[in-house]
């Protein structure tokens, strides 16, 4: 039974401005004509097991629910079947206040499948900063991953770049303090604003990051390749996104290497303006192994949306720490395994940027929480909260790798 968690949200007047921002975005609940790109041969032993609708009534304090960009566990499930998770929100701070991240309690039902959303609380993200920490001028959060050890929120930003306000990475305490700043590697930085020749492209910045069990390292990686990197390699090789593991106390880099998207429409359509694009990577989850699980979203209006899940093991993956550009570049990256299509397995076609390990079922399998992200867009109203069944990681790895 897919339900809303509350009534559904008053329709609102959209003024003509932003309609071609509007038609722009991702597919939602509306009807929307753009069509899901998914490969039933591709499901993987993915389960969908159940999900919710949030509307913009549903956030308190009178702040809309949206714009939910990631998803992170804070704590482990209750013997009543409660888990919290916290959403964090990519507004800007432009329209709804501060930056901030949605706390909710999920409630499970192993047995059933099923899960309702209980009680919801605004966690703050940086209403007070820590001595010699200097509060980025906008704040577009994109990444969040909670360090159950310290409670601490470990976030990222894409800011700005087109006005001067460049992505970063942070530590705050659950109740606002902005406690840090990690410096970022040099091959990050954006050489100008707007439209780089190096660094992070303008809406492509970290949108992916992780910690370790122990709360000692960080890993993260940026959505699309860097301005220096080029778009693709040779003919098969999709671009190459740099995944970065840094020391957490002492903010250095501790190795780095490539991970290579997939090309979106692939195989390639002739018919399309402006060629054969890639996909995103969106959300990443950082196994014991050493190895870990991305979330890449497709998206062309003129070829549809296409999310999928993929396995990455990085152990015989070049380390490109000391490489200023991976134009031309043809080492090694990270054995790429595709886990399933998700739309396949029964998401609905829509903007998917988060994800999150939820409970083990009772036969053991891993399960993940993946939410939407609605853009504040009023047409679609697509915030949505899906939870699936994972297949098993020995299974995973045993297949042929994707790339």
């Amino acid at each position: 039974d897919r339900t809303a968690v509350r009534a559904p949200m008053k329709k609102r007047r959209i003024p003509a401005r932003n309609w071609l921002m509007l038609i722009a975005l991702l597919p939602g609940l509306g009807g929307c004509a753009i069509p899901a790109v998914a490969d039933p041969r591709a499901v993987g032993g993915l389960q969908f097991l159940d999900d919710r609708v949030l509307r913009a009534d549903d956030g308190p304090l009178r702040i809309p629910a949206g714009g939910l960009s990631e998803v992170a566990a804070v704590d482990a499930m209750s013997p009543e079947g409660c888990e919290r998770f916290v959403f964090i929100v990519d507004d800007r701070e432009e329209k709804y206040g501060p930056a901030r991240a949605l706390e909710a309690e999920l409630i499970f039902d192993l047995a059933r499948h099923r899960f309702s959303v209980g009680d919801r609380r605004w966690r703050f993200l940086a209403t007070a900063t820590a001595p010699d920490v200097v509060r980025p001028a906008i704040i577009d959060g994109e990444a969040l991953r909670v360090d159950r050890r310290s409670g601490l929120f470990i976030w990222a930003s894409e800011g700005d770049t087109w006005r001067k306000s460049m992505p970063g990475i942070f530590e705050s305490t659950p109740d606002g303090v902005l406690r840090r700043a990690f410096p970022l590697p040099a091959v990050f930085v954006p050489d100008r604003p707007g439209a780089p020749g190096a660094g992070v492209r303008p809406n492509r910045g970290f949108e992916a990051l992780d910690v370790d069990v122990d709360g000692r390292r960080i890993i993260f990686m940026n959505e699309d390749s860097l301005a220096q990197d080029g778009a693709a390699g040779a003919p098969g090789e999709g671009p190459p996104v740099r995944v970065t593991v840094m020391n957490r106390q002492t903010g250095d880099m501790l190795g780095q290497h490539v991970y290579r998207l997939d090309f979106f429409p692939d195989p390639p359509r002739g018919d399309l303006r402006g060629g054969t694009g890639a996909t995103g990577a969106v959300s990443m989850l950082w196994l014991e192994d050493g190895s870990y699980l991305v979330l890449e979203r497709a998206f062309r209006r003129d070829a549809g949306v296409r999310i999928r899940l993929y396995h990455a093991d990085p152990a015989e993956a070049d380390d490109v720490r000391d490489q200023w550009s991976l134009a031309g570049w043809h080492g090694r990256a990270a054995r790429k395994t595709l886990l399933g299509d998700l739309l396949a397995a029964g998401l609905r076609a829509d903007n998917w940027e988060g994800m999150a390990f939820g409970p083990d079922l009772p036969d053991g399998r891993k399960t993940l929480v993946l939410v939407t992200d609605d853009n504040f867009n009023q047409l679609f109203q697509s915030t949505i909260i899906a939870w699936i069944a994972l297949p098993s990681f020995d299974e995973v790895r045993a297949r042929r790798p994707a790339q």
